[in-house]
């Protein structure tokens, strides 16, 4: 038996493990005490990553769909069948849904083989919404599309914000790297629409209205600018665009503000007035499948702009990624709006995401190659089912194989040598630890093969050689290397001949521009109930019940958990406050109707003190809610994680 190090590969922390392996099998997993993010931890998810590494329910064999069923066949014969079917199509009939699980040279791959091979720019993550937009503000404003602090700067910031979804549970490692520092003397504050974890353990909570982040930190920034506690000397040292920024926000009401959030003005004031006292500070918020909107986004930064916390040791803006390797997807170019190094696509070069391509209706997506994914399968079932070739890659079973005409199994990021960047943008090297089953190639080499098959070479021979293929086309890559990686436990991006060692965090001082005020748009409209619909509907995530469940439910302590759950509520739930449980006449567990205009959902009632009274939640993982109820009632909800939707709830 024998222990090696690898990088967990479920959320974006990126916390360090030794997998223990024996007879080629992975049997357990322990903390890496070393790892300076994950410093001796794991989550739930992560301590039983070595029951995802071995189950049993692994793709092993190449297959054709033949007179309606899935045959085995060889691995020339199914890449033969994906590079032909592909080829009969082109522009928006062809697309491409990327894994942000996978790894960097894996994606940089398949966006090459989209973009170069079959000559579309339609190529995504289904978190464009989520990443993307902080990704695309972060860029703007300070020319660093992503976290512009740092996980192990986390106890130098002296005031914390953490912004709507609970971060605690979707990314436990870093909540209880923000509960340590608010244990040894940081301030802890949460502004969010519901009771959260986190905001249970933050000294202050600004509980808005349900759909009013946007009311809220333009509350927040309209005070801190219009008392004068804004930091002058550092916005006239190293910003522009302030000037604009203060025009903007002398144009909004701060009662109207205060008064559609439903917070007190004095809370207002009091945390406003504390983030420019305070010496450093650093706000978080979750990003990913879905996360907060682009206005969100922009008028958080400039929040920590004006008041001078961006650039600094110890401050940032700074978004969580979901998945492992989200950051690295983008940099790495699979995504429609950006090519490799965060290069803005634009012209031909800019797509749509297959997500968008498969919500239009009708679809002209004819052909799709999806590597590793399952979200999309719930919401568009039909019309996955429908497309003339659907190529799935993946190491897992999954729903999408049910549908696929060709599928061909790829190695696990146990099985392969690989990096991945978390969300600090921290590229750490997972190398090859287990045998892959006979016949099983990364997916990186899937992707060449592809391209061989329609007459591209491409030169590389392992993943190393991709590796610097990315560190040419990438600049904030541009001096990574394997060797250097494995030196210690990565380096953070930009990694360059001005940076050997990586870069901690964003530095305001060094930085080859100004930073900039970024535009939040004018619109603040919040979603209003009426005698019809007189509830807030919200929708969100749960530890237990990660992006769909597809890998969670090949672990066993999470699945146990899960099917508790459905024990209690097999159809899923919905909370609500227990005055509303009371008015509407039904217990814990009744059946209700939730009707919203244009879709239902029948659901059972789960009474909470994490929401309010007139609001409720649903965690959207409950499958059929996905094509019955938000595809008709409320896309803005799965969009961005701190919208509403009006709702009536009624007694089954």
């Amino acid at each position: 038996m024998s222990t090696r190090t690898g990088i967990c590969n479920f959320c974006g922390t990126g916390c360090g493990h030794l997998l223990k392996v024996d007879n080629g099998v992975a049997r357990g997993v322990f903390a890496s005490p070393d790892h300076p993010v994950s410093q001796g931890r794991l989550c739930v998810r992560g301590w039983h990553i070595h029951e995802l590494l071995s189950t049993r329910d692994r793709i092993l064999a190449p297959m054709v769909r033949r007179n309606g069923r899935l045959e085995p066949v060889s691995y020339d014969e199914a890449i033969a069948a994906a590079a032909d079917g592909l080829s009969r199509w082109s522009g928006d009939e062809i697309a491409f849904l990327a894994s942000p699980r996978s790894s960097n040279e894996d994606n940089y791959c398949l966006a090459r083989l989209a973009r170069t091979v079959f000559r579309t720019p339609n190529i995504g993550l289904a978190s464009d919404q989520g990443h993307g937009d902080a990704a695309d503000v972060l860029l703007e404003g300070a020319g660093f599309p992503a976290m512009l602090g740092a996980l192990t700067e986390i106890r130098k910031a002296k005031l914390i914000l953490v912004v709507g979804g609970d971060i605690a549970k979707l990314n436990p490692i870093v909540g209880s790297e923000i509960h340590r520092a608010a244990r040894r003397g940081a301030e802890l504050v949460t502004l969010s629409g519901r009771l959260t974890q986190i905001a249970k353990l933050s000294g202050r909570h600004l509980w808005f209205k349900p759909g009013t982040l946007r009311h809220s930190l333009a509350a927040l920034a309209k005070v801190l600018v219009e008392r004068g506690w804004h930091d002058a000397s550092f916005l006239r040292d190293r910003a522009e665009g302030f000037d604009d920024f203060a025009r903007y926000l002398a144009g909004l009401d701060l009662a109207a503000l205060a008064a559609a959030s439903g917070l007190e003005p004095a809370a207002i004031e009091d945390l406003a007035r504390s983030l420019a006292q305070a010496p450093t500070a650093m706000a978080f918020f979750t990003s990913g499948i879905a996360g907060l909107d682009r206005p969100s986004v922009a008028l958080l930064f400039d929040l920590f702009l004006a008041a001078g916390k961006i650039g600094r040791e110890g401050c940032g803006v700074n978004p969580v990624a979901g998945i492992c390797n989200i950051v690295g997807s983008y940099d790495v170019g699979a995504s429609p709006r950006f090519l490799a190094g965060c290069r803005r696509a634009e012209g031909p070069a800019a797509g749509r995401t297959p997500r968008e391509l498969l919500a239009a209706d009708p679809t002209p997506l004819k052909a799709m190659m999806v590597v590793d994914r399952d979200e999309e399968i719930v919401r568009h079932a039909a019309k996955l089912k429908a497309l003339e070739c659907l190529v799935y890659v993946g190491a897992y079973g999954n729903p999408f194989v049910e549908f696929a005409h060709v599928v061909i199994p790829s190695a696990t990021c146990a099985e392969a040598d690989g990096t991945y960047t978390n969300t600090e943008r921290r590229i750490q090297l997972s190398r090859k630890k287990i045998e892959p089953p006979p016949g099983v190639r990364p997916a990186w080499r899937i992707c060449a093969d592809v391209a061989a098959r329609r007459g591209a070479s491409w030169p590389g021979a392992s993943a190393e050689d991709v590796m610097r293929e990315i560190a040419a086309a990438v600049p904030a890559y541009g001096a990574v290397t394997y060797a250097g990686l494995e030196k210690g436990f990565g380096l953070q991006w930009p990694v360059d001949a001005g940076h050997p060692a990586g870069t901690v965090r964003f530095d305001a001082a060094a930085a080859p521009r100004r930073l900039r005020f970024v535009p939040a748009g004018a619109d603040l409209g919040v979603a209003a109930v009426s005698k019809d619909f007189p509830f807030l509907l919200m929708a969100g995530k749960a530890n237990y019940f990660w992006h769909r469940n597809n890998v969670m439910k090949k672990t066993q302590i999470p699945k146990r958990e899960y099917n508790a759950l459905l024990l209690l509520y097999p159809r899923g739930f919905v909370e609500l406050a227990a005055s509303d449980a009371k008015a509407l006449g039904v217990r814990d567990r009744a059946p209700v109707n939730v009707i919203a205009e244009g879709g239902s959902m029948r659901v059972a009632v789960r009474i909470s003190g994490d929401v309010k009274p007139g609001t409720a939640f649903v965690p959207y993982f409950i499958e059929d809610m996905v094509p019955g109820f938000l595809n008709a009632a409320g896309a803005a909800i799965d969009e961005d994680q701190e919208s509403a939707i009006p709702v009536r709830i009624e007694k089954v």
